[in-house]
């Protein structure tokens, strides 16, 4: 049976201060007024929103525009409910011959944070997602979850080391294998975006597009303000973390549920083929939202005493981690 992969992306932040038309743009003395633009759309399954200060309207649609058209082009690369998608290909084939630059990228940076994590990063792991979305499509009150023999089976071709690429070819070399960008695409495609409109000339800009980048400042010249989602209760907010030139990303298993009660989602560890609930949520901040983005679901994988060495072992990075019972934690902040 083919089972659709519809993630349902609930919000995992709110962004402050950043309504239309409401601020200016700092500078010399009579600088002209900018108002905020805004543009609304989707990215990979997320909602999508990219704010930024310009002062002709025309010339900020046209740069949504660009902001789309990369989105859409990224989107043939890595997704998974496209049949004709480079992804699909890979996971049908098992094998891209020559493939994209951004597929090559994104697949040997997953490769990069897989051996960083110790493998709780693992794109691999998309047979346990076919197996847990099935199982419970069948079984939808089945409180258990799949049968030990069958995570078993699909934990066997979960492993980001035989994930084989190289600018000519990307491949997977045991059968039945396949892989999700979900962890890292989201973030690829929001810095592409950001850069885009970085290279553009703006220099006020906050791309969310499921993952945030902050491209300088708020144009009133203070940081983005972004409220991370309760994960007990998404539609509120906790903390509030400010960005400048900075990125933000969180997972969190509230976003898909197989199982009501959230014990079964789709955050996965991969030497248990089981969903990991050592965390409610893990949020990091970054230079770059892809970094971003691979680090927040490795960290919310692993155990707590290897999320907390692994971030120890990155200055760079700032991570809040909403423990099981509730409790929120920060590294590096």
């Amino acid at each position: 049976m083919r089972v659709s992969q519809a993630v349902s992306r609930r919000r995992a932040i709110t962004i402050f201060g950043a309504a239309a038309g409401g601020a200016l743009l700092p500078g010399a003395a009579g600088a002209r007024a900018a108002p905020l633009r805004e543009w609304y759309g989707a990215a990979l399954g997320a909602q999508a929103r990219i704010v930024l200060a310009h002062p002709d309207e025309a010339a900020a649609r046209r740069l949504f525009e660009s902001c789309a058209g990369e989105i859409e082009r990224l989107e043939a690369e890595f997704s998974l409910h496209r049949p004709d998608s480079a992804l699909s290909r890979l996971n049908r084939d098992g094998a891209l011959e020559a493939p994209g630059l951004d597929m090559v990228r994104v697949l040997g940076a997953a490769r990069r944070f897989s051996t960083l994590t110790g493998g709780a990063f693992d794109v691999t792991v998309q047979p346990l997602w076919l197996l847990y979305a099935d199982h419970f499509f069948r079984h939808p009150g089945d409180a258990a979850g799949p049968p030990e023999e069958d995570v078993a089976a699909a934990r066997a071709l979960a492993d980001y080391r035989a994930l084989e690429v190289s600018p000519g070819r990307a491949a997977l070399t045991r059968k039945g294998m396949a892989v999700t960008l979900n962890g890292i695409a989201q973030g690829y495609v929001t810095d592409r975006v950001a850069d885009l409109l970085r290279d553009g000339g703006i220099d006020n800009v906050l791309v969310d597009l499921g993952e945030a980048r902050a491209v300088g400042r708020h144009p009133e010249g203070r940081p983005w303000a972004i409220g991370l989602a309760d994960p007990r209760d998404p539609a509120r907010y906790g903390p509030v973390v400010e960005l400048a030139n900075r990125a933000l990303a969180t997972s969190g298993g509230y976003g898909t549920r197989f199982s009501a009660d959230g014990r079964h989602h789709h955050l996965f560890a991969p030497a248990s083929g089981r969903s990991a609930n050592h965390h409610l949520s893990v949020s990091v901040v970054a230079d770059d939202a892809t970094t971003a983005d691979a680090l927040s679901t490795a960290l919310f994988v692993a155990p707590p005493s290897v999320a907390e060495r692994i971030a120890r072992d990155m200055p760079r990075i700032a991570v809040y981690l909403t423990a099981a019972d509730g409790k929120l934690r920060r590294l590096n902040a």
